[in-house]
C-alpha cells in the first residue's frame, strides 16, 4: 500500500523541509513508483506511490478538486459502480478513469462527513481544509489500513507508518508501559488507541479524528449494525445472494495483472482462489494468480500442502509450497533486518518475512481467506432463544428438526456453556497469570488488576451472532490485519481480505444461522463445481500439530539458554525467574512464556535504530 504522512499546525508556520525529507525516506519502502513532498502554509505532506489496481489511482498526493480541500492517504473503495451512479444522480460528471481519491473528494463535497461514513473499502486518509485549517482523518471499519498520530510543539503528525511519526524530533521515544503490559499478559493490547510508544496514538478502526482551533476529538463514525432478519422463501436464494456478493468482493480486490493468494487446504482461502480464477477466466483477463502454502510435513501429518496442491491443480494455477518443519523458532532473528513497528507475537517471524519477500517479487497484491471463521461457523443457541421468545415454534421444528435428521445431531449451540462451566469450576483465577514479571513493573501499572479486567467478556448485542458481531466491531481484526501491513513485512505488498467485505458481512449478519451458517454450509453450497469435493466438503480441521511444542518435545529446539537480556527488558521481566519457568513450560504456557523473549528482540532492534526512553 502507498505510504503517506503529514505535519500540520494551526498557526500557518512553514513545515520543516528537512523533517519531511527524512519522513519520505522512512516511507520509501512502501512506494517504489514515486515520491512526492508538498508544502503549504501550515502543512507539509509526504507520499510514496504503490500502483496496484484494479481501480485507477492518483499517483501524486495530496490531491484536490478545488485547491482548498486536500486528500492524503491510502484508499481502495468497494462498490465503485454504485458510488459513480450515486454521484451522477447528484449532478457529478464521472469519467471511466476516475480515481478512488477523486470519488472521496466528490463525496465530501456533496455530503460531508455523512457521505464519508457510507464509503466502504480499505482506507485510511486525511482531508485538510487549507482555508479553515481543519484536519479530518478516517480509518475504515475493519482496520485494514493503519493510521497513527501524535501532537507536540503545536504540530500534529500523522501517517500510516508508525516509524514516520517517530521521525519528529519533538516526539519522545518513551515506551507505553500499559501497551507492553497487555502484550506480556495476552499478546494484543486491548486499548485500540494505544501504540507501543507513549506519545503516539493509533486511530481505532471505524473512527474519525477532528483537529481544528475548536477541538481535538476522536469519535466512532461507523460500526456494523445489528441488522434486521432476512427471511427468504428458499435456501437457494440465500446461496445465490451470498455467491453474488462474494464474487463482487473478490472482483473489487482483483488487479488485472499478477496477484498472489495465501492458500491452505481449508475452505476459506481455496474458495477465494476459485472465485478469483473463475472471474478472471470468464473475462479473458491476463491475471496471473499464484498460490502459496505453508506445509509442516514431516513434523506431523499435515494435509494442508497436499489439499492446496489439489485445488491448484483443479484451478490450473501454479502453487509454491513452503516447508515449514525445517524452520526453528527465532532462527535468523537479526535485529538489523527484522524491523517491526511494535513487538511481534510470532516466534517464526523471520520465516514469515522471507515468505512475504518472495511473494512481493511476483505480485503487489496478495489475497487471504481471513474472516471465514466468524459468522459462517454459526451460533445456534442465540437463534434458538430468539425463535422461542417470538413463539416461532414451527420455525424451530423445521430448522432444528431438519438439521437433526440430516446430520444425526443438533446444530452446535455455541452458547458459551463450557466457558461458564470452566469459570465456575476454576478455583484459581490467577493460574495462567505469568509469574516472571519484575516486581517493580508489576506494581507500577497494577498488572494483577489489569489481568482481571482483561478476563471480562465483551459487550454483545446482536440477536443471532453476538460473538461474531462483537469481534467484527472490536479490535480483533485491526490487530490481525496490521501485522499483514507493509511496515511489518518491509516489502511493497498489499494484503486484501474478501471475506471481510462489509457488504458480505452485513448480509451474513441477517441470514438465519440454522442451517446455512453452521459449519460454513452457505460457503460449501456456493462452491459447488468450483472446488474439488474433498476440499469443499472437508470439515473444519484445526492444525494437526503445534510446531513449536513438537520441536521442543523432539529436542530440535529449546528456549534455553536465554539470550543476554537488554537493560530495557529487565525493567519488565525478571529474566532469571523466566529461565527457571521455561524449563517446565509446554503447550500454551510455552508461547505465553516466550513473549518476554519476543519483547527482548524487538527492544534490541529499536535500540539500534532511534532508541527508546
Amino acid at each position: 500500500m502507498s505510504g503517506f504522512a503529514g505535519v500540520v499546525t494551526l498557526d500557518g508556520a512553514p513545515p520543516d523541509t528537512h523533517l519531511l525529507e527524512r519522513i519520505a525516506q522512512t516511507l520509501a519502502f512502501r512506494g517504489p513508483d514515486g515520491t512526492h513532498i508538498t508544502t503549504k502554509p501550515g502543512a507539509g505532506f509526504c507520499f510514496t506511490f504503490l500502483r496496484t489496481g484494479p481501480a485507477p489511482q492518483c499517483p501524486s498526493q495530496p490531491c484536490s478538486l478545488d485547491g482548498r480541500i486536500w486528500l492524503l492517504g491510502d484508499v481502495r473503495l468497494d462498490g465503485r459502480n454504485d458510488l459513480w451512479n450515486k454521484l451522477e444522480q447528484h449532478g457529478e460528471t464521472i469519467s471511466s478513469d476516475i480515481t478512488d481519491e477523486e470519488v472521496v473528494l466528490r463525496t465530501w463535497r456533496l455530503w460531508g462527513e455523512k457521505g464519508i461514513a457510507e464509503l466502504i473499502g480499505d482506507y485510511s486518509f486525511a482531508l485538510w481544509d487549507a482555508e479553515t485549517r481543519c484536519l479530518r482523518c478516517w480509518r475504515d471499519l475493519m482496520g485494514a489500513r493503519p493510521f497513527f498520530h501524535a501532537q507536540a510543539g503545536g504540530w500534529i503528525y500523522f501517517s500510516n507508518t508508525l516509524d514516520a511519526v517517530r521521525c519528529a524530533p519533538q516526539i519522545s521515544g518513551a515506551l507505553d508501559p500499559h501497551f507492553i503490559g497487555d502484550f506480556l499478559l495476552q499478546g494484543p493490547c486491548q486499548d485500540a488507541a494505544k501504540t507501543a510508544f507513549r506519545e503516539i496514538s493509533r486511530l481505532p478502526a471505524g473512527h474519525l479524528l477532528r483537529y481544528s482551533r475548536d477541538e481535538m476529538r476522536i469519535v466512532r463514525f461507523i460500526s456494523l449494525p445489528n441488522g434486521d432478519p432476512l427471511w427468504l422463501k428458499r435456501q437457494e436464494e440465500y446461496v445465490e445472494q451470498f455467491r453474488e456478493l462474494l464474487v463482487q468482493a473478490v472482483a473489487d480486490r482483483l488487479p488485472q495483472d499478477s496477484v498472489a493468494i495465501y492458500m491452505s487446504g481449508g475452505l476459506d482461502s481455496t474458495s477465494i482462489a476459485a472465485i478469483a480464477s473463475d472471474y478472471a477466466r470468464k473475462r479473458a483477463w491476463h491475471s496471473s494468480l499464484r498460490a502459496y502454502c505453508v506445509d509442516c510435513q514431516p513434523l506431523f501429518d499435515d494435509q494442508e500442502g497436499h489439499l492446496a496442491a489439489r485445488v491448484a491443480e483443479h484451478l490450473s494455477i501454479p502453487i509454491e509450497i513452503w516447508p515449514q518443519s525445517a524452520c526453528l523458532p527465532f532462527a535468523g532473528w537479526d535485529e538489523d533486518k527484522v524491523l517491526t513497528p511494535e513487538p511481534s507475537q510470532e516466534p517464526y517471524l523471520p520465516s514469515y518475512l522471507e515468505q512475504s519477500r518472495c511473494v512481493s517479487q511476483q505480485s503487489r497484491v496478495v489475497l487471504s481467506g481471513y474472516g471465514g471463521d466468524g459468522i459462517l461457523t454459526g451460533q445456534s443457541w442465540p437463534y434458538l432463544l430468539y425463535l422461542a421468545r417470538g413463539m416461532r415454534l414451527a420455525t424451530i421444528g423445521e430448522a432444528f428438526g431438519k438439521y437433526f435428521l440430516e446430520h444425526g445431531r443438533i446444530p452446535p449451540l455455541r452458547g458459551g456453556f463450557r466457558a461458564r462451566l470452566h469459570r465456575f469450576r476454576r478455583t484459581d483465577d490467577m493460574a495462567e497469570y505469568p509469574r516472571w514479571f519484575s516486581p517493580e513493573f508489576e506494581t507500577e501499572i497494577r498488572l494483577r488488576e489489569r489481568w482481571f479486567e482483561l478476563m471480562k467478556p465483551d459487550e454483545k448485542t446482536h440477536l443471532w451472532y453476538p460473538d461474531a458481531h462483537a469481534t467484527l466491531n472490536g479490535g480483533y481484526w485491526p490487530e490481525i490485519l496490521e501485522r499483514e501491513d507493509a511496515e511489518w513485512t518491509r516489502v511493497p505488498l498489499e494484503s486484501r481480505t474478501p471475506l471481510l467485505d462489509q457488504r458480505l458481512i452485513n448480509f451474513l449478519l441477517c441470514v438465519p444461522p440454522v442451517p446455512l451458517c453452521i459449519d460454513k454450509e452457505l460457503l460449501r453450497r456456493a462452491m459447488v463445481a468450483l472446488l474439488p469435493e474433498e476440499v469443499r466438503l472437508r470439515p473444519k480441521t484445526p492444525l494437526a500439530g503445534d510446531p513449536l511444542a513438537l520441536q521442543v518435545r523432539n529436542r530440535r529446539w529449546s528456549p534455553l539458554p536465554l539470550p543476554q537480556p537488554t537493560t530495557a527488558v529487565k525493567f519488565f521481566v525478571d529474566w532469571e525467574r523466566l529461565a527457571g519457568i521455561l524449563e517446565n513450560s509446554s503447550g500454551n504456557s510455552l508461547l505465553r512464556d516466550l513473549r518476554p523473549v519476543l519483547l527482548h528482540h524487538w527492544l534490541k532492534s529499536i535500540e539500534k535504530g532511534r532508541g527508546i526512553q
